[in-house]
């Protein structure tokens, strides 16, 4: 491009000096002037640019202000003075010209030697602005030739192609651009794919100066590009030899390739990490050549780490290199990866046979390894099944497909898939049948008995397997027990028997069943025969064991054959589960009325010496009235007395307080008698206990001759002691109580009502209010009905109290009345005394109020549950959860977090299971990637049933590759999602295509 330069240079030289010998011919005749222009010039023309610019400026200051010819034709020589020694200011010396002298016929020129000052440096976008301005036809025909060729160049290096290959082909064939043409044009040919015009341009280039020593490198890609790779590793070597570092690099791909196409694996991977090494740009292709060629070379882990990249992408080239990427991670072992890839491989855009083949081994390798995350190998297999109904393999498909329907727990998604089967045969069949079964099994366990009996029916009904026909019989009696429907249950269970092998432990659990059917159907004889065949096969040491005894002994119990009840009982005691507190109690009561008094009392003795849970006020209170019987009123009135001090909350408190009223009025000890009578009176003056003691008081009164004294105390008390009015009292409630008993609960009402309005203070208030409550709930009024049991409840502890209670709460609850039922639940645990009574109460306690979405009252709520002693295991943790996500949106991260971390110990549970989810988001938030991803794995580790939490933290880990730039490790986890997740409808699958669609 220089000699273009040059070349101009004579041709301004030749203008300027005519230019300014025409003016000095027309000018003043003055001699130094002249021989100063003479010197100007002659300077220009021997290429001396820094003496011939002094020599114009000093043209300049002699030349008259007026001479504007001869003054621009020196500006002009100036301009090019700069030009030449490539002065800083040379560019703005041009435009300062074309500015003063923009009609001067030297503006073409000056134009045209800016365009050129501009290619010199490679700026042309500048230079084709300039070119642009340029009168094409104005120039010369070696100027032409010089527009031409630097036009060309600049649209070449524009990528303009078809411009500058039209602007080359102007070049004349024989002047000095004729190489730079041939040369450029092949270039074109070659990047068109126009490899034969290409070869004959580069070839007549091969004695070029200008080129001869990158000919043969051009020659070298033409013969790869026109496929001749033979020639490629037979010249390759000796070429590499020759070239320079800048080339060699290039070489080695081109080798590699060429023998990666001719099949030579071992020298493709050689040629191929050579061009790594030495910093070739590793491009999809090259990782794919470098991959495929040390798979073919058994280096499996090298061709993995390559593969893996090619595999990022989203194309036919990505689906092959999944392909073989998935066989190498096979090879090394690591099925998980290999998944992945084949995952990716079946991708049904591309290849149709490695999308088949690929499908099946993700499938199938899903299978083996336990079926995936989200037991996906069943979607996949059936993926694959419906695709592919005539493949060799369809065959194997279903046969894994079934084995993977038993391995699965989604009985409701394994029993639909299955029935999609057009003609099941009878593999197919028995598979339907086994999930039916356990579709219907898994539908008791959630207590919907409509939906397992219909589950449980098919599986019979289908009657592949004796097996399973006999198991369905016995899950369809224990739903009939559950309903109530005892008759079926023991019809049931009786077909089952008759069926099944003794073996098996519904056989076992069937007789116990069946034992307890008939006692709810008080056939005492059957229920002994049952309990007794259960004993005889189920010897485990367990609760089950315990019970048995228990419920054996009842039987005999009913049947007054105590003796035998007595051995029972002692069998459940022998195995020290909590069933012996029961059993020791009914022990003892069956010894006394076998007559063993004496062995009754020494047992009751022994059981106020042990912790006997519930029973121990039980046998208090019993071991005192056994020696009151007995006449022994020293020991009944010590013994009752050790009772009302130990057990203030006993049912049997009020009845103590009575019989030692009693017992002391028998030992002579009147004054004694009358303070435990006072304690009934004054706890519950209304209640019908306080009126038997009433009664008593005045009989101690009348037996002292101090009847005065008995209406001093009855006024004192608040009770009312005339004998006429009591008995109107008695009367008027007797009657109201005889409509209840009559079941005319309209006429009752108005009757009830009277007795409290003309007895405030009667002795059957708590009696009346308790059936005027009845009353209301059998006429459906139930606010007046939640009124009077309000009433009930807040009247001081009576024999209503627990039932009162109890209904109120449940009665309230049913009705979406929380905030009654809440209040009632938790006095209802402070009332019963029984542990299983107070978990009851606790638990519906605890919903009551996380019913009411009342952020305070669930925290007061949690922080009482955390202090009660028998609280259910599954409310607690759910309290937990509403409390730790009520912490949450109040923003107190670390309360929420040290819950959440406690919850996620047991990610079995669906509390767990979100809790570890919202500890995973946060870890993630905070950009704790690792300790997040472990936490995800632990997750999946779990086996969690709870697939809605883990579907969204495996898009988390999704998220978490795609910040480490791990694609291909991000496709596979949202593909694990999209093909395994179930349901679809839910938004997880959606989320996981989506970002898997942004990837791709």
């Amino acid at each position: 491009m220089n000699s273009c330069m040059r070349m101009y240079r004579k041709i301004v030289i030749f203008t300027l000096v005519a230019c300014l010998n025409i003016v000095a011919a027309s000018a003043s005749s003055r001699q130094d002037l002249d021989r100063l222009i003479d010197r100007a010039v002659s300077l220009l023309e021997r290429g001396r640019y820094v003496e011939a610019r002094h020599a114009l400026l000093l043209v300049k200051e002699q030349m008259p202000i007026d001479d504007e010819t001869r003054m621009r034709h020196a500006d002009y020589g100036l301009v090019r003075c700069a030009v030449e020694l490539d002065d800083n200011d040379a560019e703005e010396i041009m435009f300062a010209f074309l500015r003063r002298y923009p009609e001067s016929v030297h503006t073409n020129d000056v134009r045209f030697m800016l365009s050129l000052h501009y290619c010199e440096r490679e700026e042309y976008g500048k230079a084709r602005k300039v070119l642009e301005r340029v009168s094409y036809p104005a120039l010369t025909s070696d100027d032409k030739e010089r527009y031409n060729m630097r036009m060309g160049y600049i649209e070449f290096v524009s990528n303009n192609y078809d411009k500058a290959y039209e602007l080359f082909s102007k070049l004349s064939p024989t002047g000095i651009y004729a190489d730079h043409a041939k040369y450029y044009k092949a270039y074109i040919h070659y990047s068109r794919g126009e490899y034969e015009a290409a070869y004959e341009g580069f070839s007549s280039l091969k004695k070029s100066e200008n080129y001869e020593k990158v000919i043969p490198y051009y020659l070298f890609q033409l013969e790869f590009a026109r496929g001749n790779y033979a020639y490629i590793v037979r010249t390759g070597d000796d070429l590499l030899k020759q070239s320079v570092e800048s080339e060699r690099v290039e070489l080695m791909r081109i080798i590699a390739e060429s023998w990666y196409r001719l099949q030579g694996y071992n020298k493709s991977l050689l040629y191929m990490s050579m061009y790594q090494r030495s910093g070739g740009k590793m491009e999809r292709d090259e990782n794919y050549i470098l991959g495929y060629s040390a798979y073919r070379s058994t280096d499996y882990e090298v061709a993995a780490e390559a593969l893996r990249k090619v595999a990022e992408g989203s194309d036919e080239l990505a689906q092959n290199a999944s392909y073989h990427l998935a066989d190498c991670y096979i090879r090394l072992g690591n099925k998980r990866q290999a998944i992945h890839a084949f995952a990716m491989a079946a991708d049904e855009k591309f290849n149709p046979e490695i999308s088949e083949d690929a499908l099946f081994n993700y499938a199938k390798l899903l299978f083996e390894t336990g079926g995936g995350t989200f037991n996906e190998s069943i979607n996949v297999l059936t993926r694959y099944v419906t695709k592919y109904p005539n493949s060799e393999r369809a065959d194997e498909a279903r046969e894994l497909l079934i084995a993977a329907y038993y391995n699965s727990h989604d009985y409701d998604m394994a029993y639909k898939a299955i029935k999609e089967f057009p003609n099941p045969d009878g593999t197919q069949r028995a598979a339907l049948q086994k999930i039916a079964y356990f579709r219907g099994l898994e539908a008791f366990m959630a207590g919907d008995f409509e939906k397992a009996k219909s589950a449980l029916g098919e599986a019979q009904q289908i009657g592949v397997s004796p097996k399973y026909n006999a198991l369905c019989l016995f899950w369809l009696g224990e739903i009939a027990y559950k309903e109530g429907d005892y008759t079926e249950a023991i019809r049931l269970y009786n077909n089952y028997i008759k069926r099944a092998p003794k073996s098996e432990n519904e056989y076992k659990m069937a007789l116990y069943n069946l034992g307890y059917a008939h006692f709810t159907e008080k056939n005492m004889a059957q229920s002994q025969k049952s309990f007794e065949g259960f004993l005889w096969l189920y010897k485990t040491a367990d609760r089950y064991r315990a019970d048995a005894y228990n419920r054996l002994g009842d039987t005999q119990y009913a049947q007054r054959n105590y003796a035998s009840a007595v051995k029972s009982y002692e069998g459940s005691v022998a195995l020290g589960t909590v069933e012996q507190d029961y059993a020791k109690y009914q022990r003892a009561i069956s010894l006394g009325l076998a007559g063993k008094t004496s062995a009754k009392i020494g047992a009751l003795r022994q059981m106020q010496g042990e912790d006997c849970g519930d029973y121990n006020d039980d046998a208090s209170y019993e071991l005192g009235k056994t020696y009151v019987r007995l006449g022994r009123y020293a020991d009944g009135a010590t013994t009752l007395e050790e009772f009302v001090e130990k057990y203030p909350q006993s049912p049997y408190y009020t009845p103590a307080l009575l019989d030692l009223g009693l017992v002391h009025f028998n030992l002579g000890n009147s004054d004694k008698s009358l303070e435990y009578y006072d304690k009934i009176i004054s706890a519950a003056p209304q209640s019908s206990a306080a009126k038997d003691a009433i009664q008593s008081v005045r009989e101690i009164y009348v037996a002292k001759g101090d009847i005065n004294a008995y209406f001093s105390y009855a006024e004192r008390s608040g009770v009312e002691c005339d004998l006429s009015h009591m008995t109107r009292d008695s009367l008027s409630f007797r009657s109201a109580q005889n409509i209840y008993l009559a079941n005319k609960v309209a006429d009752a009402i108005p009757q009830l009502q009277g007795y409290l309005q003309s007895y405030p203070k009667g002795y059957y208030t708590n009696d009346a209010l308790f059936c005027l409550s009845d009353c209301y709930l059998k006429c459906d009024s139930l606010d007046r009905a939640v009124e009077y049991m309000k009433l009930l409840a807040a009247q001081p502890s009576n024999q209503y109290t627990v039932p009162v209670v109890e209904k109120l709460a449940n009665v309230t609850f049913d009705n979406k009345m929380y905030a009654d039922a809440q209040a009632a639940y938790r006095r209802m645990y402070d009332e019963v005394d029984s542990a299983e009574k107070r978990t009851e109460a606790s638990t519906r306690y605890a919903e009551a109020t996380l019913r009411q979405t009342n952020d305070d009252a669930v925290m007061a709520m949690a922080a009482d549950l955390d202090t009660l002693q028998d609280v259910d295991a599954v409310m607690l943790r759910k309290v937990h959860f509403a409390k730790a996500k009520i912490h949450a949106s109040r923003n107190e991260a670390d309360e929420a977090r040290k819950i959440y971390t406690s919850l996620a110990e047991d990610m079995t549970t669906i509390e767990g299971a979100e809790s570890a989810y919202r500890l995973i988001e946060a870890l993630y938030g905070e950009g704790k990637l690792d300790e997040s991803e472990k936490l995800i794995y632990a997750l999946a580790d779990s086996k969690t049933p709870h697939s809605y939490w883990l579907g969204r933290a495996f898009i988390l880990l999704g998220d978490i590759y795609v910040q480490r730039n791990d694609v291909f490790q991000a496709r596979a986890t949202y593909r694990s999602v999209v093909d395994g997740y179930t349901p679809a409808d839910d938004g997880v699958v959606a989320e996981a295509q989506e970002k898997l669609s942004k990837l791709n």
